[in-house]
């Protein structure tokens, strides 16, 4: 027994050394990718205003003045531009994002996460055209920046920090809402270095967005967006603004006060909206030095046919055999190549319920070949050999395993987040179990 204990340390202790190797690994990439940082994030921004036709943002070629209450000089037909030159240096943080995203963003109906998305792809936006030394506008051409959009949030008055709108006593839950969407620094780049992409981004499209000009904005499956309601608005490149509302609701609605039907995956981190649409890109912090937040190795479910009507699994019961399909999207900045019998990339499962650990499913589905972004294959999976854990609630955690020369693990312990669902095993479930999907690193 002693002697088994001690095979069994070794084992354990020997795969986390190989994980901290991978990790090591993986940060040493990222890093030689970048060895300095060449990009200073920057505090303002200089933009040329205009009157604006309201709502779309269309340019009316009208610069704003003094004393000026157009539209697009500002929200208020009552309250005067507010710089006192044009074009105007604005603070990116605490004044020009927080009006954008309160503009672009249909803040009462728009979750959350996908606010956050919107935020971020803004911060990226306005950050490339500075670097590229662009003469940028308040018009649609770029993005709609309005004067006093975030305080028109509120009908009941202004922030009483003037300074620090976010930092008011007195904001509005949709000013709350922004302000979380705006707070965390964070912008995309290109995988290989800390500079800004073209973050494109638009209203709708149904199932696939467009390619751009660069990698990054390559054509990627959307089915979330598939409702018959759904039609192009915008020019289809990058982010779909609905479409991020869509996948962080888990329907098919982004609209926060309808229901067109549950979706079969939900995504409840921002990182998973923003490589979904961005391909082979990188999150950088930019309150941080610039510092990657996101590991190489990622990926995200698409969709899951459970072969059921309302999109949930069914009652699984032990000793029967479940075949589904999942859609899975290769988010990461590598092709996934497989190589026999040294290299495999499958999309494998664990169960766990509470008391239990993780235990590796018997199903598993070859994902060999499938590069970043697109396209992305659909797998058929096997759901069987249910653990002897006793009825109830059971998760299912779906996650990539790779099998490679430096052994073998899961992409969840590179720190990318496995997809959990909540199951019932024989029988119904004592409590409801919730639609909402759950991620786990």
């Amino acid at each position: 027994m002693r002697s088994y204990h001690k095979l069994g340390w070794w084992i354990h202790y020997l795969h986390w050394l190989t994980l901290l190797s991978l990790l090591l690994m993986n940060t040493f990439e990222v890093a030689r990718a970048a060895p300095a940082t060449s990009f200073i994030p920057p505090d303002t921004i200089t933009v040329r205003m205009f009157h604006l036709s309201n709502p779309h943002g269309t340019n009316l070629h009208v610069l704003c003045a003094p004393r000026d209450t157009s539209y697009g000089c500002s929200a208020f037909a009552d309250i005067f531009y507010p710089y006192p030159t044009n074009p105007a240096t604005i603070p990116i943080e605490t004044d020009y994002l927080l009006d954008v995203v309160s503009v672009e963003s249909m803040v009462s109906a728009m979750h959350a996460t996908a606010m956050q998305a919107q935020a971020i792809a803004a911060r990226t936006y306005a950050y490339w055209h500075i670097q590229r030394g662009s003469i940028i506008n308040n018009s649609n051409e770029f993005q709609v920046f309005v004067p006093y959009a975030f305080e028109r949030l509120n009908p009941a008055g202004r922030p009483d920090n003037v300074a620090e709108p976010c930092a008011s006593a007195n904001l509005h839950p949709y000013q709350r809402k922004v302000c979380a969407a705006v707070a965390p620094r964070w912008y995309v780049t290109t995988a290989a270095t800390d500079l800004p992409i073209h973050a494109e981004f638009f209203a709708d499209i149904p199932v696939r967005t467009l390619s751009g000009a660069p990698s990054y904005l390559q054509a990627v499956d959307d089915p979330i967006s598939s409702h018959p309601d759904v039609t192009l608005n915008g020019h289809g490149r990058g982010m779909s603004q609905r479409g991020s509302g869509r996948w962080a609701r888990g329907n098919r609605s982004f609209h926060l006060e309808r229901d067109l039907g549950a979706w079969s995956v939900t995504w409840t981190r921002v990182e998973q909206l923003i490589v979904h649409y961005y391909t082979g890109v990188q999150l950088r912090d930019a309150a941080a030095g610039n510092a990657p937040l996101l590991p190489a190795a990622r990926w995200n479910p698409l969709q899951i046919d459970w072969g059921t009507s309302d999109q949930r699994p069914p009652i699984l019961w032990r000793g029967q055999r479940y075949p589904i399909s999942v859609e899975v999207q290769n988010t990461g900045l590598e092709p996934w190549i497989c190589s026999t019998p040294n290299v495999s990339y499958t999309l494998r499962y664990r169960w766990q319920k509470p008391g239990y650990g993780l235990l590796t499913g018997s199903g598993s589905a070859t994902l060999c070949g499938t590069p970043p972004g697109d396209p992305s294959p659909l797998v058929g999976l096997v759901i069987e050999n249910i653990p002897h854990w006793g009825a109830g609630a059971y998760t299912l955690w779906f996650d990539v395993h790779v099998v490679s020369v430096y052994g073998d693990y899961w992409l969840s312990e590179l720190g990318w987040p496995a997809y959990g669902v909540s199951v019932c095993i024989d029988g119904p479930c004592k409590t409801q179990l919730p639609l909402v999907l759950r991620t786990e690193s």
